[in-house]
């Protein structure tokens, strides 16, 4: 059932709420605020959802509701937001700061100095998973593998090509490389066509639930000497553990390399807007923690996001400074 009530849309109020969010052009107002997530079974979808069920809950905002879209990724939800097609978009740090920079999948592009950062969430973690007959237990047992990894395009593929790089290879180098969408990595592996995968992604998540559980898959270790230098040289990129217990024979932490997933928006978005969607969230903390397990552990103060990777946006910053949660 929708969060918002049928008679919504009626011109009166659509009116009252459109004027809290002017525009400086003439364009009509939006009937609702879209926020550009991620594919069933990833975590952006549910957690873009629960974000949009935060915006909703307040009462102010029923007549332009929040309305979840699924996605490729974070690439595709940067230039959704970038052209305007979703007011607020999921990401990966990294894939931010490659579009802000004109970097990566984003060079033909150029920079984006219009991109800003709104709220900082949950870890997400480098995971390689592989079949357990394979004998992989660390990054380095990769070589001479057969991996299968996203499609281009994929938001993670960025992290993988510095990482990859980290350790001196490129995706040539592995004996056969793969690649598969991400609904097709699982059937790719548990088949025999590839001996791991790779991907990003929060945790607990359903796709690496399905792994451990139909094909006896375990997760890799992403650490040592290459990722110590990665995390000392780039700020987009956090040490994370993988909690053992969490999937079917996997009962060791596994320590990896992550990014932090963060809600991303243009500068062009009114600062009103943002700030209500920051005040949605955080004023609702206790509900949105309950909404999906990946947010179950967040703290308030680790929500705020750095400016070292994007610009914050302006309406974001309001209510961080309003609320005493940053003072520069």
């Amino acid at each position: 059932m929708p969060f918002w009530r049928p008679f919504f849309l009626s011109a009166a109020i659509m009116a009252g709420a459109a004027a809290g969010y002017a525009a400086v052009s003439d364009a009509p107002a939006p009937t609702s605020v879209s926020l550009a997530t991620g594919t069933p079974g990833g975590v952006y979808h549910p957690v873009g959802n629960a974000i949009c069920r935060m915006f909703n809950l307040e009462a102010e905002h029923q007549a332009i509701p929040c309305v979840a879209v699924s996605s490729d990724g974070s690439v595709a939800n940067i230039r959704r937001v970038e052209s305007g097609d979703s007011a607020f978009g999921l990401s990966q740090t990294d894939v931010a700061h490659a579009a802000f920079h004109g970097e990566g999948p984003f060079a033909a592009a150029g920079p984006d100095p219009k991109l800003r950062v709104v709220v900082a969430l949950y870890p997400e973690a480098f995971t390689v998973v592989a079949r357990a007959d394979t004998g992989i237990r660390d990054f380095q047992d990769l070589r001479a593998k057969r991996v299968g990894i996203g499609t281009s395009g994929v938001g993670y593929n960025v992290t993988r090509d510095v990482i990859l790089e980290a350790y001196g290879w490129t995706t040539s180098d592995p004996e056969h490389v793969l690649e598969f969408a991400p609904a097709e990595q699982n059937l790719a592996l548990c088949s025999g066509k590839v001996d791991a995968i790779i991907f990003e992604a929060g945790h607990p998540n359903g796709l690496t639930q399905e792994a451990t559980t139909d094909c006896r898959a375990r997760l890799v270790r992403v650490a040592g000497h290459p990722i110590d230098g990665l995390l000392a040289t780039h700020p987009y990129y956090i040490a994370t553990i993988i909690p053992g217990g969490m999937y079917v024979g996997n009962p060791s932490d596994v320590p990896t390399i992550g990014t932090r997933a963060v809600l991303i928006a243009s500068s062009d978005q009114p600062d009103q807007l943002v700030y209500d969607m920051v005040k949605a969230v955080f004023d609702n903390f206790g509900v949105f923690r309950q909404l999906h397990p990946a947010l179950s552990s967040l703290e308030m103060q680790e929500m705020v996001p750095s400016a070292s990777v994007i610009p914050i946006h302006p309406g974001a910053l309001n209510y961080y400074r309003e609320k005493g949660l940053i003072h520069s």
